[in-house]
């Protein structure tokens, strides 16, 4: 079994650790006796815990950035936009244990390596700036810090979805999909919104 072992299933399984008890959950020993391997099957593959913990966030974030970029296919800034909330909540509703790695869990940082890049310079981050800029400049949104308005955005979206995947809010699915989305235009509305309204949900 461990010769045939895939990375991918490593990684899927070590999220759902990370999902159950936290980054303090996750061990090689653990991870090897959970999925009924030796723990240097798993060195095969990761040099340690910590560069496990590191491709989990490596391949959230991958995974997120290709769920953006969906949005480009819109054919209006103000509807990039909009598409971005509605692939950010399809990402953290399709793939809950990669968004909780990335957003709901701290990783610790590794002794002796490149400290991680900030989050405000993730290419995910950046995306969004990109968004609101190009809204901005075609007369959709009132402002010239794109920076700040989208970390207002990102903070706002981050807490409607952490609270709906804790099981706080009692709505179904398709109710806080139609919350999330009306949401956005409302807070977007404090920036001078002038794209429309959002009601496809």
């Amino acid at each position: 079994m461990a010769a045939g072992l895939a990375r991918s299933r490593i990684l899927e399984q070590a999220g759902d650790l990370f999902l159950a008890h936290g980054a303090s959950g996750v061990t090689m020993r653990g991870l090897a006796a959970r999925m009924g391997v030796t723990p240097m099957a798993l060195y095969r593959h990761f040099e340690s815990r910590d560069d496990l913990l590191r491709a989990l966030l490596d391949e959230g974030h991958a995974t997120f950035l290709r769920y953006l970029n969906r949005a480009l296919g819109e054919a209006t800034p103000e509807a990039r936009l909009l598409a971005s909330g509605r692939q950010y909540l399809a990402f953290a509703l399709e793939h809950p244990r990669s968004y909780a790695v990335m957003f709901m869990e701290h990783v610790p940082e590794s002794p002796g390596k490149q400290r991680r890049q900030s989050w405000l310079d993730m290419a995910t981050f950046r995306f969004l700036v990109d968004r609101i800029r190009e809204c901005a400049a075609a007369g959709a949104l009132d402002t010239d810090e794109p920076e700040h308005v989208a970390l207002t955005t990102w903070a706002h979206v981050h807490g409607l979805v952490s609270l709906f995947l804790a099981g706080k809010l009692a709505v179904d699915r398709k109710e806080f999909e139609r919350i999330y989305l009306r949401s956005i235009v409302a807070l977007m509305g404090a920036f001078g919104w002038r794209g429309g309204r959002e009601d496809r949900a």
